[in-house]
């Protein structure tokens, strides 16, 4: 199956509502050094096609609930570069439509305006991954700039597309201190949501950030390795420093007027939103 329920690795700190995830792509191109997607998917930098994706998909969207929110996507980003000559996901997205299915998308990529004439006519809602505004070239150094992607949030809320924004991962000593101006930045393009998250590193990306700024690592490897803690496969910050980082983003969503909610932080009483992931969105645009 390539539409399957959502379920990040039985996550007991997960508060996605039910839904669908698909990943048209297997790996991502954008070389983020801080993704997850590398310690478990074999190549993950090298995107590629899968065989046959879009016949099994319309096998598969005959058993979706209308009511059912698909992903796109939650590991891969649905808009690589090759999408452009592929227009796989653009495909998917028009069975989506034919079958009345709603869709959250999650990328960093401003090839999702190519599809505009589409959205504008589904349930749908849009969130776009802002990391930093420093640092972009070196953690995510074949993404669009996060400049673009706020363009992106511009052309998308002008045309009444539901925008939210993923403040994903927040790094202690890193991006930290941009908090403010990235959600500000954000919410001048129209977004109505943010879900923040720390970054929660598996061993592959936690090197290859020690690697990128190795004047910050024995701070962040007191933070992470000494005062934190593993949970499953991935490190966590001490509760109390995780918890006065989302305190901040809470704030200052409150000040802007924007719902609020977290990523397996385990935090409950932080966020005012339906959703976790922005989901509640869709269903505000479908009135």
């Amino acid at each position: 199956m390539h539409i399957r329920r959502f379920d990040p690795w039985q996550n007991k700190f997960c508060t996605c509502p039910t839904k669908y995830s698909l990943n048209p792509y297997t790996g991502c191109s954008h070389g983020c050094v801080y993704c997850y997607g590398s310690s478990y998917i074999k190549d993950f930098f090298k995107c590629r096609e899968k065989n046959n994706l879009i016949e099994n998909i319309k096998r598969e969207i005959k058993k979706i609930h209308l009511q059912s929110v698909i992903s796109l996507s939650n590991t891969s980003d649905p808009y690589p570069p090759m999408e452009l000559d592929k227009r796989i996901t653009r495909k998917c997205l028009e069975i989506f439509k034919e079958h009345g299915i709603k869709v959250l998308i999650i990328t960093k990529s401003d090839i999702v305006c190519r599809d505009i004439d589409l959205l504008k006519d589904m349930e749908v809602a849009v969130t776009i991954t802002i990391t930093t505004l420093k640092y972009y070239e070196k953690i995510e150094p074949h993404a669009p700039t996060p400049f673009k992607r706020l363009t992106v949030l511009e052309k998308l809320s002008r045309e009444g597309i539901q925008t939210g924004l993923r403040l994903d991962p927040i790094i202690p000593s890193i991006n930290d201190d941009e908090i403010e101006q990235i959600i500000n930045l954000a919410k001048s393009a129209g977004i109505r949501h943010v879900t923040a998250s720390t970054f929660k590193p598996r061993w592959d990306s936690w090197k290859r950030l020690m690697n990128l700024f190795p004047e910050r690592k024995d701070n962040l490897k007191d933070l992470y390795l000494i005062r934190g803690k593993k949970l499953g496969n991935s490190y966590y910050l001490d509760s109390s420093l995780r918890e006065s980082i989302i305190a901040k983003v809470g704030e200052l969503c409150s000040i802007f007027g924007l719902t609020f909610s977290t990523c397996r932080e385990n935090l409950p009483k932080y966020g005012n939103s339906k959703s976790c992931d922005g989901s509640h969105l869709i269903f505000k645009s479908s009135g």
